[in-house]
């Protein structure tokens, strides 16, 4: 495959590479869709515990892979609160964006035909959550594919994309679920799962080719990602698990969630 690149794109085989990796990340996406086939889960009968267990991979998502590497980013600077600022102002923008978002889907732009096969509000905003999450990961693709060509860090962008493909498997849990328990099909919940990722093999061509450009914006990006999750956890997919099946259920499916994703991602 290496060879076959070089030969068909020359110097630019890293960007090749960058959205071919991002597309394979995306499949694996939506693969976190496959777990929901089986029967024997009853959902419909577990759909608050469903949103907890989503909450909690989310959560985990936001803190381990876009918080902790956001404010480790530039610590060795004179200047640390630099980085940290950056972020928090990111996850500032995030959450009012979500915020905008969740005021805007009432119950009339509901009936839309996207937002009914997304799982209603609670999924679209998932759905929206989860978008946004990927483009600063499509983002780190692409800086590792580059970094191999400008810092001369060998094999360094097929970490990236094999840490981030891995990783993406619970995300699409994370995704499918709400789907799936308002009664979308697997298949759809996997096309919508692979949608969601699909800004990674996007963000990561520019990425890759304009190195220089985007790794002063990974802050921010980071920041905004993490506000918007956090806040659709807290504000929708939370309480609305409490109301199902109270807070000690809730509590530990959360926890469930979390650590499956701080396994994978502190694993990696």
């Amino acid at each position: 495959m290496t060879a076959f690149f070089t030969q068909v794109f020359g110097q630019y085989a890293f960007v090749a590479w960058a959205f071919f990796s991002g597309i394979l990340a995306s499949i694996a996406c939506g693969l976190g869709a496959l777990p929901l086939a089986f029967r024997g889960l009853q959902l419909e009968k577990r759909v608050g515990l469903g949103y907890a267990f989503a909450g909690g991979l989310m959560f985990s998502a936001s803190v381990y892979n876009l918080l902790m590497p956001a404010f480790n980013i530039g610590m060795d600077e004179a200047m640390k609160l630099k980085p940290v600022l950056l972020t928090l102002g990111g996850m500032a923008l995030g959450a009012l964006f979500l915020s905008g978002i969740e005021k805007y889907l009432t119950p009339e732009r509901l009936e839309a035909k996207f937002l009914k096969h997304a799982g209603g509000r609670t999924g679209a905003l998932v759905f929206l959550a989860m978008m946004f999450h990927s483009v600063p990961e499509g983002v780190a693709v692409g800086v590792g594919y580059g970094s191999e060509t400008h810092l001369d860090l060998e094999n360094f962008g097929h970490y990236v994309a094999i840490a981030i493909g891995i990783h993406n498997i619970p995300e699409g849990l994370a995704v499918a679920l709400p789907m799936v328990l308002a009664g979308a099909s697997i298949s759809r919940a996997f096309f919508y799962a692979f949608l969601t990722s699909l800004p990674q093999p996007l963000a990561a061509v520019p990425a890759g080719l304009m190195v220089w450009f985007f790794e002063p914006l990974m802050l921010p990006f980071l920041g905004f990602a993490a506000g918007a999750m956090i806040f659709l956890v807290l504000m929708e997919l939370i309480p609305e698990a409490l109301e199902s099946h109270g807070r000690t259920k809730t509590a530990w499916f959360f926890l469930g969630g979390f650590g499956l994703m701080a396994l994978v991602q502190v694993g990696l």
